[in-house]
């Protein structure tokens, strides 16, 4: 038979029991919310990559459009043999805003010269160059961390009998990839 002390003593532990952690439970409760802290984590850094690589897209996509729209505005012009001016320019001052991220004009960049995550025109090579910043999924066949872009311009090939050269007759002008790369971020 128990006394009133114990009676009181083993309501006292069930009830803080039943209000509080246990040290196993807390330590149980750190180590899932710790887990799920790291995936967070993880998924953040990935997160932060794939958005460097959709607003390197996105200037792509910019410069490639302003490239377009200043081929047209030539061939409307009647002027499409000045087409091979473009390729001596720099896209970026085809640009309405200039990137917060743009470098400028560089004739021998060395490395680190630059930071990552910027963008420069290579006036050696004629070649717009983005350094990327974020590397863990990105791999380039150069072997480096940038990618390289050349404006080339595209010629009409003839139609279906039709006749004579149209080699140099203008069809447009493309924003390519100098060297494949890939970066595939889950």
């Amino acid at each position: 038979m128990q006394t009133e002390k114990g009676k009181a003593t083993t309501a006292v532990r069930s009830r803080a029991r039943a209000l509080g952690f246990t040290l196993f439970e807390l330590i149980l409760s750190l180590m899932v919310v710790s887990l799920f802290a790291g995936k967070l984590a993880e998924r953040f850094v990935d997160y932060q990559e794939q958005a460097e690589k959709a607003a390197m897209e996105q200037t792509v996509g910019s410069i490639r459009s302003a490239l377009n729209i200043r081929i047209a505005a030539l061939v409307a012009r009647g002027r499409s043999e000045d087409a091979g001016k473009l390729l001596e320019i720099n896209p970026f001052t085809l640009l309405n805003e200039q990137q917060k991220n743009y470098a400028g004009e560089h004739y021998d960049v060395q490395a680190d010269s630059i930071s990552t995550g910027s963008w420069y025109y290579d006036l050696k090579a004629r070649q717009v160059v983005y350094l990327v910043q974020r590397s863990d999924h990105f791999s380039s066949s150069g072997g480096g961390k940038a990618i390289r872009f050349k404006t080339e311009l595209v010629y009409n090939s003839p139609l279906p009998g039709e006749q004579g050269d149209r080699s140099k007759d203008v069809g447009g002008v493309t924003f390519r990839v100098v060297q494949p790369y890939t970066w595939e971020i889950r």
